[in-house]
């Protein structure tokens, strides 16, 4: 028998990393060295919204992390959303528990809906991925429920699965992509000490490195007349202290691509306890196209990941077109919005779909991709699973193990394919800033890729 209960003390809940961290299916995004880093920075106890399921012996089975919105308490988010980018956002629990623990979740949510204090008019889910399926049991038990539940996605995850190494991944590709990624890494291998990756492996290094990182990451924004990412300076703070408790674990690679003894392009990389490696953030000297410094290091991480054992690299949200051309697998990144039965929540239904109206005729006239509706079948589809993290993480800290077996992708004509030689010197931006955000009215701040 599983109870709920609404935590009043977050703190404690995040200060016990064995507890939440096991349940978390070895992805950092679910991990507490990222919420907690997050937290710190912007949480709020007084907003805080933290579902805690329990077993009959009292021990923690599952979690479910919101909070109230700041200047609207009636409407509920998942943490470590908006501007931060968090993707993977789903129930924490264990596969063996999942059925169960969403759907009691599901359940309590609905019945405290109209509680004059845990009450609510609307929940977004902000960064799940299509296919997941404590999501997916949670969303068909509000269904069955009649709770009225909206899914939208306008962009994807792309994931680049590994092969059993690197010349069997190259054997996948078209003959134009191999001539093209040989060619940048023998350019690299062969440099003579002029183009050489350097990874940050200190704290003083990790440190510098990532302060190089943002500001490549912010001259890519600023020139395109957005903040940025890092605009907000506890963004930074938040974003060091999580990628320094990074680096002690030793779940870090932060490389960066030397030419001439400037860094030209650099990457923030997460090492998830499921052996993916996490593409956080990026930055790239756009000075030198003809070297290609984004594509180069892109290649060069690729084959590290083979070398090392990744079960590939989680390029994260965000349609850029330098994604598709290293033949990552596209997967849609849900917003989904819950809300209450009652006239409160029926009324705001009703803003939602005025709201989802003006921003699809604006959008239309800025010529930006639009939100696409879902049914929670296309949401959860099973074409999606094969390409969703390992639930079941090893318990050895251990990275370097053999690749598990695992489905290889089939159906190129479900993939978003481009041959190495159409790419222009340096990927261009799809989106505004604002685009990586959910559709939301209550808010104006614009946000950045990462």
């Amino acid at each position: 028998m599983i109870h709920i209960e609404i935590s009043d003390s977050p703190e404690n809940l995040l200060a016990d990393g064995n507890t939440w961290d096991r349940l978390a299916g070895g992805i950092p995004f679910r991990q507490t060295v990222w919420l907690r880093s997050w937290w710190q920075q912007f949480g709020d106890a007084e907003r805080a919204f933290f579902l805690v399921a329990r077993d009959e012996s009292g021990a923690c089975c599952g979690l479910l992390p919101l909070e109230r919105t700041d200047g609207d308490l009636r409407r509920l988010q998942t943490i470590a959303a908006g501007n931060v980018c968090t993707d993977h956002v789903s129930i924490l629990t264990r596969p063996e528990d999942r059925e169960e623990v969403a759907t009691a979740f599901a359940k309590h949510l609905i019945e405290c809906s109209s509680d004059r204090t845990h009450g609510w008019d609307q929940i977004d889910f902000d960064g799940t991925i299509a296919g997941d399926p404590a999501m997916e049991i949670f969303a068909r038990c509000l269904e069955d429920q009649e709770v009225p539940t909206s899914i939208r996605s306008r962009m994807h995850l792309w994931f680049n699965r590994c092969e059993a190494t690197w010349e069997d991944l190259l054997a996948t590709r078209s003959r134009k992509y191999r001539n093209r990624v040989r060619g940048l890494l023998r350019k690299l291998d062969e440099s003579d000490g002029e183009l050489f990756v350097r990874d940050a492996a200190a704290p003083e290094e990790v440190h510098m490195g990532l302060l190089k990182l943002i500001e490549l990451h912010q001259k890519r924004w600023q020139d395109a007349g957005e903040p940025g990412t890092y605009a907000d300076d506890r963004m930074i703070r938040f974003v060091t202290d999580a990628t320094l408790e990074m680096s002690d674990r030793g779940r870090l690679v932060l490389p960066q691509l030397i030419y001439r003894d400037e860094v030209i392009a650099t990457e923030l990389h997460f090492i998830g306890d499921d052996r993916r490696q996490y593409c956080y953030s990026t930055g790239v000297n756009h000075a030198y196209p003809d070297l290609k410094p984004g594509i180069m290091l892109n290649s060069h991480m690729f084959r590290e990941a083979h070398r090392l054992g990744r079960a590939g690299i989680d390029y994260m949200r965000g349609d850029e077109t330098y994604k598709g051309r290293l033949h990552s697998r596209p997967i849609p990144l849900l917003e989904i919005s819950v809300f209450a039965k009652h006239a409160r929540g029926q009324v705001r239904m009703a803003q939602d779909r005025a709201t989802q109206l003006l921003k699809v005729q604006w959008r239309r006239v800025k010529d930006l991709p639009q939100d696409q509706p879902l049914t929670i079948e296309e949401a959860f589809a099973e074409e999606h699973r094969s390409f969703l993290p390992d639930q079941t993480p090893l318990p050895s800290p251990t990275l370097h193990h053999e690749v598990s077996a695992m489905l290889p992708i089939r159906t190129v004509e479900s993939e978003i394919l481009f041959d190495a030689d159409e790419e222009t010197s340096e990927p261009p931006m799809i989106y505004s800033m604002s685009d990586y955000r959910r559709s939301d009215a209550h808010s104006h701040e614009p946000e950045p890729s990462n």
